[in-house]
C-alpha cells in the first residue's frame, strides 16, 4: 500500500517556486532563529529545498548534522562553513570526512519526506531510514512538504515517527505535540501554535 502511495505521490511535480517559499516560511518562524542544534536532511531534486536553511544556520554558528551513510544505513555528521561535499547515496550530498555529532543534542531536525499529514504523518521514501534517525533523540521534528503531497491521511506504522511540525508553500502545521518541544526550545512560553 505504502509503496503504490509513494509512486502516485511521486508523479505530482512541485509547483514553481515552491520550494523556495517553503524556506522562506520556516526561516520566518519565531522559533528557528533559536535553532541552533540542527539536524537538516540535504534534498533530492523531488524534495522542497535545504540551500537556504544550511547557508543561515552556517552563518549564525549554528551546529549542524545532516545524516551520512554508514554501511547501509544513516547515522548524524556534524558540518560546518569549511565542510567538503560529495555525493553519496541516491546522489544526495554528504560530508567528503564524517565528524560524528550527538543527535540527543539536536533541538530541531528538518525532515523529508514522500508526503505528510496535518497529523504530522510522514511517508518517508522507504527503508526506515530516517525514522531511525529521528528515533535517537526528542527534537522538534519539522517535515517540509509540497502543498499538492499533502495527504488528507498518510498510512503509519508501528514504526513510523510522526512530525510536530508541517511546512508547505501555504501555510505552517503545528501538531499537539508540537507545543511543549516549542517551550523547550525557546526557554518559555511556545508562540505561533
Amino acid at each position: 500500500m505504502k509503496q503504490k502511495l509513494r509512486m502516485k505521490v511521486q508523479k505530482r511535480s512541485a509547483p514553481g517556486g515552491a520550494s523556495a517559499a517553503i524556506q522562506r516560511r520556516l526561516l520566518a518562524e519565531d522559533w528557528w532563529a533559536a535553532a541552533f542544534q540542527v539536524g537538516l536532511y540535504r534534498s533530492t531534486a523531488n524534495e522542497p529545498g535545504t540551500k537556504a536553511l544550511l547557508a543561515d544556520l552556517l552563518a549564525r554558528d549554528a551546529r549542524v548534522a545532516v545524516p551520512g551513510r554508514h554501511g547501509k544505513g544513516y547515522h548524524w555528521v556534524g558540518v560546518d562553513a569549511r565542510t567538503c561535499w560529495r555525493k553519496g547515496a541516491h546522489g544526495i550530498l554528504e560530508p567528503a570526512r564524517a565528524m560524528p555529532a550527538d543527535p540527543a543534542e539536536l533541538r530541531v531536525v528538518v525532515v523529508p519526506g514522500v508526503a505528510f499529514d496535518a497529523r504530522g504523518g510522514r511517508l518517508g521514501h522507504g527503508g526506515g531510514h530516517f525514522d531511525r534517525l529521528l528515533a535517537q533523540g526528542d527534537a522538534l521534528r519539522v517535515g517540509l512538504c509540497f502543498e499538492n503531497r499533502l495527504m488528507a491521511e498518510v498510512p503509519m506504522d508501528a514504526h513510523d515517527i510522526r512530525m510536530d511540525v508541517v511546512i508547505t508553500e501555504k501555510r505552517v502545521i503545528y501538531t499537539a505535540a508540537a507545543e511543549a518541544k516549542l517551550e523547550r526550545l525557546l526557554g518559555g512560553a511556545a508562540s505561533g501554535c
